[in-house]
């Protein structure tokens, strides 16, 4: 029996520290803070039992820096994928938001997929429902595939799409930082298990 999980990134750097984005070299690409850093572990801790075959995540950091104690753990691959990335709201952006660097990330996080190619790379600026569509449509393309356990790490917008690319029924979840949806596939289809828990987070 697979299983599809999916998490947003835990908690941000920049809602730790609110003076953090002026004096930020990449200001819309904030790292987890140290309670969102201590919740990546606790989300490896969780998922230990679990064992994963493929573990994809938005290329943003604070997406990235939450899958990495996965990674490390289950002794995994990061495959970066842009379709599970921010949602790109002008509202939020001025311009297409600068991220960290792919060369700086792999020295950071050795475990990135060098031979892995996005499945879609997201265009400034978008619309709500493109940003879901398109999280949506990259979930099932993975889920297709990838035939194994899988996890996903996203933002608020793309995790909400992701599960509706596994489950076309549209379910609601909850989304908080950290939320988990857990996602099993079944004789009969794919059927949600978790619907967004933080439950296993101890702070």
């Amino acid at each position: 029996m697979r299983t599809v999980w999916i998490v947003r990134h835990m908690h941000r750097q920049d809602t730790d520290n609110p003076d953090w984005r002026a004096q930020a070299v990449y200001p819309d690409d904030p790292d987890l803070s140290p309670q969102g850093q201590e919740q990546a572990q606790q989300l490896a801790h969780f998922l230990a039992p679990h064992a994963l075959d493929y573990i994809f995540t938005s290329p943003f950091l604070r997406a990235m820096r939450t899958a990495w104690p996965v990674a490390q753990r289950q002794k995994l691959t990061l495959k970066i994928e842009p379709g599970l990335g921010e949602f790109l709201n002008p509202d939020w952006f001025a311009a297409p938001p600068k991220r960290h660097a792919l060369t700086w990330l792999q020295q950071e996080f050795p475990l990135i997929d060098p031979d892995y190619r996005p499945r879609f790379n997201p265009q400034f600026p978008e619309e709500d429902l493109a940003a879901i569509a398109r999280a949506s449509r990259v979930a099932a393309q993975l889920v297709q595939e990838f035939t194994g356990n899988v996890l996903m790490v996203g933002h608020g917008v793309s995790v909400w799409g992701a599960t509706w690319g596994v489950l076309p029924d549209q379910p609601e979840i909850q989304c908080d930082l950290g939320s988990l949806i857990e996602i099993q596939q079944t004789p009969t289809g794919w059927q949600l298990v978790r619907t967004g828990a933080t439950d296993y987070l101890s702070l």
